[in-house]
């Protein structure tokens, strides 16, 4: 069964944080993993070079500017978009382009550069744009989603049904990839069911970190994945979620099935404790305190982390859908 198709999503974000996450909602309707500075969570790699290597992994760019230039790459001159543009230009991809209405009636001044260097090079960076791509233009975040429904309607087809098998089959196709190739797959999307076991814990402070994830607002609880069968990841036994998503979750009963999708997610850092010590107190020195292992054996380090990062019900879905 083939993999999915990949999506990076490049903008600026202070200015265009709602509008990314109406782009990344809508992107849910569709059968696609989706890239972007959401999911890169810490890693040891700079930045920039981060960004570039999430293009080299996608088959379609988005790229959504306003009037803001952004992070600046010292060595080019050229803002982190831009950067990830021409790379995307470079490997061939699919290029998607919106740019925010110059009359949009949501502009803020907080939304815009005022330095007259950074004016003429976003302006320089728009031309090239507009001359090289049918370029559309966008106002409020709902009027974003309109246009790009419309757009990638084109290029995507809309996520399996509810219940299908086939999405099933595709979520274990993908976790075995995920299995050898954890930094490129990190952040694809797999629907699953699994059953609670034990009671939830409060994510540690390191886990939290290197998946860029609130601490102090994000739980995990030990699970076991009932469907689909066979299941690639053995030790990826714990599910992850954080703010509201943590709260629904924390409502489900024990032992209940639930059918939901996850985030695939990686770090190349390894993470002996997962669970959070919020109170200082007395310990014992010695293994992993998340274990209950004979006291006189030794934690080795292992060579990353990988993890399940819960997204939505599956029934949330399909209510959406038939609104």
């Amino acid at each position: 069964m083939p993999l999915r198709k990949t999506i990076f999503v490049s903008s600026t974000f202070k200015d265009l944080a709602q509008h990314r996450r109406a782009v990344w909602d809508l992107l849910a309707e569709f059968d696609v993993n989706v890239r972007g500075m959401e999911a890169f969570g810490a890693r040891s790699a700079a930045p920039l070079d981060t960004c570039l290597a999430e293009v080299e992994q996608s088959n379609i760019y988005l790229g959504i500017l306003g009037f803001r230039l952004g992070s600046i790459d010292e060595t080019t001159g050229k803002s982190f978009t831009q950067r990830e543009y021409e790379k995307a230009r470079e490997l061939n991809l699919e290029i998607l382009v919106y740019l925010r209405d110059e009359e949009s009636s949501t502009l803020r001044r907080t939304d815009m550069d005022f330095e007259p260097i950074l004016l003429e090079k976003l302006a320089s960076f728009k031309r090239s744009l507009r001359e090289n791509h049918t370029v559309d233009t966008f106002d409020a975040p709902a009027d974003l989603a309109t246009k790009l429904r419309r757009d990638l309607q084109r290029h995507l087809s809309p996520r399996p049904h509810e219940g299908s098998a086939d999405e099933f089959e595709q979520s274990r196709t993908v976790a075995k990839a995920f299995m050898l190739l954890p930094q490129p797959m990190s952040g694809n999307e797999i629907r699953l069911q699994i059953r609670k076991r034990g009671r939830p814990f409060a994510a540690s402070r390191a886990l939290c970190h290197a998946f860029n994830l609130p601490y102090g607002a994000t739980i995990g609880i030990d699970i076991e994945v009932v469907h689909p069968t066979q299941w690639p990841i053995p030790l990826c036994k714990e599910l992850f979620a954080a703010g509201q998503r943590a709260v629904a979750l924390l409502e489900r009963p024990e032992g209940e099935i639930l059918d939901l999708y996850v985030r695939l997610q990686f770090t190349p850092h390894d993470l002996p404790r997962t669970r959070a010590r919020f109170f200082g107190g007395y310990v014992n020195v010695g293994p992993d305190p998340d274990e209950e292992d004979d006291p006189n054996t030794q934690y080795e380090l292992g060579e990353g982390r990988v993890m399940l990062l819960f997204s939505k019900f599956a029934s949330e879905e399909a209510q959406e859908k038939a609104k």
